[in-house]
């Protein structure tokens, strides 16, 4: 999100021609304040976007079980729909050329009617131009294929609308992170439930949240030209509110997942969890290598051993508290940034303010620094000089704020708070801070119930069907 640009954007929505050019411009092209300004990802921002391309054809394959003689017809029908898609977007396109002339000497009110009429009429061929490919390719099926429809509708919308989260752990993909995972077969009999759970409370909350969105297009442009952000605030409020139900999905899985899991496998499941939600906490801290290069000392006393023993079950008690502390922090304030961001944005333009991050998650950054920095001097004090300097990093200074972390720290952080989630990487293309012994991650299409964890799946292997070779 790019909400501290609000108060020069509704400055200029202002102009009634500046006010159309804005509100076509940001549905055509899908800029960053347009985002901001319609509650995020998704909605008015993905109206030109297709929904289905050839890259998606895996997941038909896959979760149809698709034969080897109806691929070239599915690759036909997503060949078929883009050239529509493309053909209908270009028609709109050119309803807005000259769009100035049209707009110069006429009423705000018309104006906004004038960009508004294509825009509404898109909308809805858009979704007219989707159903009917999807109904074009359920014609295809067999009976015991068309009974797998409703798995292909889950996963799909996993596929397309999980990227459009914001806030921290929105985007989560459990099934992936259960694949990576290699649990054994019992575990992942014991976790089916739970999983099955999880991907049906998801498709409910992905579909309330994509509903609204989608319902909320004509308010949205509304919204757009009025000069009063709290307008916009409101809109993003409403829509953030299904953000939350998202994530809170995705929260609650978590902890049921883990614990189906059992001792061997929930405990790792939930770390790597945690690390893909909040890679901006759950990232590698700089104590612990300095507890390992202590460790590995070759002239350390038995006194030295003992007491650095002692310093490090402290730490590694202390830490994670600290960090489900810190994570319920971004979960508190990033639901109310569309708002402290807008009223940031308004203040920065009145020169009175600059931006920063939520108060209490700056506090917490704080407690994190002054937290690294009480054990890096604890470690120094048990060591003798000659020891402190064979460990690199020892003493330094300033270095414990976390924002130059060992390799595995998050990156390209957006957003409310850090929101980037690696089980599904967005548009963008998300960096995480992943578990430093998890395997690679394929990020697109259902995972294969082979690992027997995806109810979607039915059975399916762990590859796609003979012959369905994966296309861009």
């Amino acid at each position: 999100m790019n909400l501290p640009n609000l108060h020069q954007t509704f400055a200029f929505l202002r102009a009634p021609i500046a006010a159309a050019v804005l509100v076509a411009g940001a549905a055509l092209s899908a800029t960053p304040t347009a985002e901001a300004q319609f509650g995020g990802r998704g909605g008015v921002a993905q109206l030109f976007v297709p929904e289905y391309l050839g890259r998606d054809l895996p997941i038909f394959v896959d979760t149809l079980q698709l034969e080897e003689w109806q691929r070239p017809i599915l690759e036909a029908l997503i060949d078929d729909y883009n050239t529509n898609f493309q053909t209908a977007a270009d028609g709109v396109r050119q309803a807005f050329t000259g769009l100035k002339d049209a707009a110069a000497g006429t009423s705000p009110d018309k104006v906004i009617e004038l960009v508004q009429g294509p825009i509404i009429r898109w909308s809805t061929e858009k979704v007219k131009l989707r159903d009917d490919f999807l109904a074009n390719v359920k014609s295809q099926l067999s009976d015991s294929q068309a009974e797998l429809w409703p798995a292909l509708e889950r996963a799909l919308r996993r596929e397309k609308s999980l990227p459009n989260g914001e806030l921290s752990g929105e985007t989560l993909n459990l099934l992936f992170i259960l694949r990576e995972l290699e649990a054994s077969p019992a575990a992942a009999d014991a976790a089916r439930n739970a999983v099955a759970e999880y991907e049906t409370n998801l498709d409910a909350a992905l579909a309330a949240r994509e509903n609204l969105m989608q319902g909320l297009i004509s308010t949205q442009l509304n919204a757009m030209s009025n000069p009063d952000p709290s307008a916009g605030v409101q809109l993003a409020e409403q829509i953030m509110a299904k953000r939350v139900a998202v994530r809170d999905v995705q929260d609650a899985a978590i902890k049921a997942i883990s614990s189906a899991l059992g001792e061997e496998y929930g405990p790792q499941f939930e770390r790597r969890a945690l690390q893909r939600a909040f890679p901006q906490v759950y990232r590698p801290d700089p104590i612990t290598p300095l507890f390992e290069a202590a460790a590995a000392l070759p002239d350390l006393t038995d006194a030295q051993k003992t007491s650095l023993k002692a310093l490090r079950d402290r730490f590694n008690a202390d830490y994670p508290a600290f960090q489900a502390r810190f994570a319920d922090g971004y979960r508190a304030t990033e639901p109310l940034e569309p708002r402290r961001r807008t009223e940031m944005a308004q203040n920065r333009g009145a020169g009175t303010s600059k931006y920063s991050e939520a108060p209490q998650i700056e506090a917490l950054k704080k407690e994190r620094d002054e937290m690294f920095a009480k054990y890096r001097e604890e470690i120094a004090a048990i060591l003798n000089e000659a020891q402190q300097e064979s460990i690199p990093g020892m003493s330094k200074k300033g270095v414990d704020n976390g924002e130059s972390a060992p390799v595995g720290a998050d990156q390209n952080v957006r957003g409310p708070g850090a929101v980037q989630d690696a089980s599904t990487p967005t548009k963008p293309g998300q960096q995480l801070a992943p578990d430093l012994d998890a395997k690679p991650v394929l990020e697109r299409g259902t995972p294969a119930a082979g690992q027997g964890f995806s109810s979607d799946s039915k059975g399916t292997s762990g590859s796609s069907p003979k012959g369905s070779k994966k296309s861009g």
